[in-house]
């Protein structure tokens, strides 16, 4: 009877045991944030270190490190996540990679992504985004953006547009890549109470605009999300507030 209750005690102090070292695991991964129809986790944008394996990639006379998924370039003391370079080429997907179709021809996608079966054996070439394709979660750094009423996402050049499946799941298609929406129409003009209002026209951009082609014209985005369209006045370039 002794024997019985001495081995119901270790096995139950054993059992405490495990419970906290699972709880510890959790609390060290607990930044890994799952999302619904997604196979990747939140990871930081920039990292000290590797907790995974990394490999060094010489591509176009730089190197870039790969980890999990993710591309790396040294920035000060540490890494930061970057887009990769069109044309680099890995060994083997990461986990957790989706295979999608454009057309009949296969794609695979992993975090923002994409892949074509490399020339070699075995190698997998960075590609750029297909129009067409649909992808079952967006990348974590889009943001929306409103062209026309309508709502799109964009990350680097590449827009994408929410659709429903039949089975009610959200994924979302490539409609624009390169800073390119095709869309016959302008840019919608919405006014609101505070900042620039449509029709004004300044003398300089703001800081950090960045460069998209919508319906065949050429516009400057401001960080904030403001278009502005260059036009000429008495012989001098200026800009005029074209949508929000």
């Amino acid at each position: 009877m002794r024997t019985i209750i001495l081995r119901s005690t270790f096995l139950a102090i054993l059992g405490l045991l495990f419970l906290q070292d699972t709880q510890a695991q959790r609390g060290r991964n607990s930044r890994r944030v799952y999302r619904s129809y997604s196979s990747s986790y939140y990871h930081p944008r920039t990292v000290i270190s590797f907790s995974s394996p990394r490999v060094m990639i010489p591509f176009g006379g730089m190197n870039y490190y790969y980890s999990s998924g993710y591309y790396y370039r040294p920035y000060g003391s540490t890494f930061r996540v970057i887009a990769p370079p069109i044309g680099i080429n890995i060994n083997i997907l990461p986990r957790g990679y989706r295979q999608i179709y454009a057309g009949d021809v296969p794609y695979y996608y992993y975090g923002g992504t994409y892949y074509k079966q490399g020339k070699k054996n075995n190698s997998y070439e960075v590609v750029d985004a297909p129009l067409g394709a649909s992808v079952p979660e967006l990348p974590e750094d889009a943001k929306v953006v409103v062209v026309n009423n309508q709502k799109y996402y964009e990350l680097n050049g590449t827009y994408y547009k929410e659709e429903i499946k039949d089975n009610s799941e959200i994924w979302y298609t490539v409609v624009g890549k390169d800073g390119k929406l095709n869309t016959d129409e302008p840019v919608a003009e919405e006014e609101e109470d505070s900042g620039p209002v449509v029709g004004d026209i300044i003398d300089k951009l703001p800081n950090d605009c960045r460069t998209v082609v919508v319906g065949g014209v050429k516009y400057f985005v401001s960080p904030d999300g403001i278009y502005y369209e260059e036009v000429m006045q008495q012989n001098t370039v200026k800009y005029k507030v074209s949508g929000k």
